[in-house]
């Protein structure tokens, strides 16, 4: 049976939180650029194929605006 050291224990759990850190911020960017997995999403960092989310808010903005215009009072 191998006994393992401490230290080497340590520099191993390093290693691995520093290679999932770097996969979390560049692999998501990576996987972002090449396929369209987010494209409705509001936050996404790059400009997006198809656009809707701000297709909603559009439509939303327009029927308040329209329900604004017919008025309420009879």
């Amino acid at each position: 049976m191998a006994r393992k050291s401490i230290a080497g224990k340590m520099v191993k759990t390093a290693a691995r939180r520093s290679w999932t850190r770097f996969m979390d911020k560049v692999g998501s960017k990576f996987v972002a650029g090449i396929a369209d997995t987010s494209s409705d999403a509001p936050d996404a960092h790059y400009k997006p194929k198809r656009d809707l989310y701000a297709q909603m808010q559009e439509e939303e903005a327009a029927a308040k605006a329209a329900e604004g215009e017919t008025g309420d009072g009879a």
